[in-house]
């Protein structure tokens, strides 16, 4: 992926000579003759090239797959239980950790993006989030190392708990649902736009009532997967 810059674009070229283009915070994707119509091919200078990292992606899925197992072969997993308020505050403490991960690998990457964070509601499930826009001036890997390095760092939160401090894990199923919500590609959050950029499909623009509708279906699929887990984590 080779990074150039023009004026107050910046734009970037994959290896099938496809151009993205940052103008004013908003991103238009375009044929090299497109990109010499709309802004022109003079003036564009090379800024540098970034190589890609599937080692380093495969390594990170590998540890949250790893981290998943070992929470279900050693705890019990439930949605709620009589730790609940003590687990929420676990979690609260993760959030942090977990935006952290997302802006620690986004600007080791692409140290030009801007940190935006926010708030929303997937269904019913409450999110913070960092804008990750900037991710499409990566190669595929690097974006998928970014999308999933909240995850990342909380399974080495939950790896750290059942090495050393094995009492927290009775308040960590939280964390476990988090993980499972954000990385199961079912509801659109890190492990969904993980997947997309895997099999290199991109998020298009839907109408409200649409993103609503599939939302609402995801959700509902989402929390029948998390009770599945729980009644048959509890019945073993």
């Amino acid at each position: 992926m080779k990074i150039f810059k023009k004026n107050d674009c910046i734009v970037s070229v994959d290896e099938n000579n496809n151009y993205l283009v940052n103008y004013h915070d908003d991103f238009y994707r375009m044929k090299e003759e497109e990109f010499d119509e709309y802004f022109g091919l003079d003036g564009l200078k090379y800024k540098k090239e970034i190589k890609d990292a599937p080692i380093i992606c495969f390594i990170m899925v590998l540890i949250i797959l790893t981290t998943i197992i070992i929470f279900f072969l050693n705890e019990k997993y439930v949605i709620i239980d009589r730790n609940f308020l003590w687990a929420n505050l676990i979690v609260i403490i993760n959030i942090f950790i977990h935006e952290l991960g997302h802006v620690f690998f986004l600007k080791l990457f692409f140290h030009e993006s801007k940190v935006k964070m926010g708030f929303k509601i997937i269904f019913i499930y409450p999110a913070f989030y960092v804008d990750t826009s900037n991710t499409y001036f990566l190669p595929k890997y690097k974006r998928i190392i970014v999308y999933l390095a909240g995850n990342f760092t909380n399974c080495l939160y939950l790896l750290i708990c059942n090495i050393f401090f094995k009492r927290l894990n009775e308040y960590n199923y939280l964390i476990m649902s988090t993980i499972l919500i954000i990385f199961l590609p079912i509801i659109k959050s890190d492990g969904y736009y993980a997947f997309m950029t895997l099999i290199n499909k991109y998020n298009y623009q839907k109408t409200k009532v649409k993103n609503i509708i599939e939302d609402t279906i995801r959700g509902i699929i989402m929390f029948v997967v998390l009770y599945l887990l729980s009644y048959m984590n509890v019945r073993l």
